[in-house]
């Protein structure tokens, strides 16, 4: 199984309010054309929020995170070679026309991404959960750059190795139902994605995401086990070089 990801940022002039409406009044359609066209076993899209969590999770954090993404499209296929074949035959160029298409809501130049590999590490069967509108359950999306006094592979150890197993200790008392990392490939498609997709900011080690439930453990149970996790990222993550935010999940595909 091999992912795309593509963190989309909606141009400065446009509120986030009005984006959320273009995405439901017709930006969503287009998008559904061309991913339906480079026949991908499932599609998922997340509209970005900022919100008052927003504000705590950075202040516990620093305070000095990056804006939440407005947009964030999620694709996946079976193989790594169908894939390559779907994004290296046209698929690249689709997706940049329909964003040149859709500038005046999307700022390519500041929307990365990248080929990535999923590594599950709280989570449920079937693997169908999605934080829709009115949903239960609160989707964190959290984009992450690693600290530069750290090489890629030690933060990338880290996260897998020593992070993901605190993140699974803790879950019970988080209300987490699933936690799954999503590592950035040091894929040769890569350069070519950047090159016809035309952004010029810097990718990410990869991302986090989160599924919140109702549940957990008490109030101070899970100030604890949030605490942990903060002191544990700051390990291993760049805070103002990454992101956390909560998401409205959609299913397109």
């Amino acid at each position: 199984m091999i992912r795309f990801e593509y963190y989309l940022r909606r141009q400065p002039s446009v509120s986030s309010e009005g984006f959320h409406l273009a995405w439901h009044e017709g930006l969503k359609d287009a998008w559904l054309d061309v991913l339906t066209s480079l026949g991908c076993q499932r599609a998922l899209a997340v509209l970005g929020q900022e919100n008052d969590l927003f504000d705590q999770m950075n202040r516990a954090r620093g305070g000095s995170m990056q804006a939440p993404f407005d947009l964030v499209l999620e694709l996946w296929w079976g193989t790594d070679a169908e894939g390559v074949r779907a994004l290296t035959d046209g698929g690249l160029e689709q997706l940049a026309d329909l964003v040149a298409a859709q500038a005046a809501w999307l700022d390519a130049r500041q929307s990365p991404a990248w080929l990535a590999m999923e590594y599950p590490q709280v989570n449920p069967t079937p693997e169908d959960l999605v934080a829709s509108a009115g949903s239960v359950l609160k989707k964190l999306q959290f984009p992450l750059q690693h600290r530069r006094d750290l090489s890629e592979d030690t933060a990338r150890q880290y996260w897998l190795q020593s992070h993901g197993p605190l993140i699974r200790q803790h879950a019970p008392d988080s209300g987490i139902a699933r936690y799954v990392q999503v590592h950035r490939l040091d894929h040769p498609l890569n350069a070519n994605i950047a090159e016809v997709l035309g952004f010029v900011c810097p990718v990410y080690l990869g991302h986090a995401e989160v599924w919140v439930g109702p549940g957990g453990g008490s109030q101070e149970a899970r100030r604890l086990a949030s605490r942990a996790a903060v002191e544990d990222e700051a390990k291993f993550i760049d805070f103002a070089s990454s992101t956390l935010f909560t998401g409205i999940e959609s299913r397109l595909i």
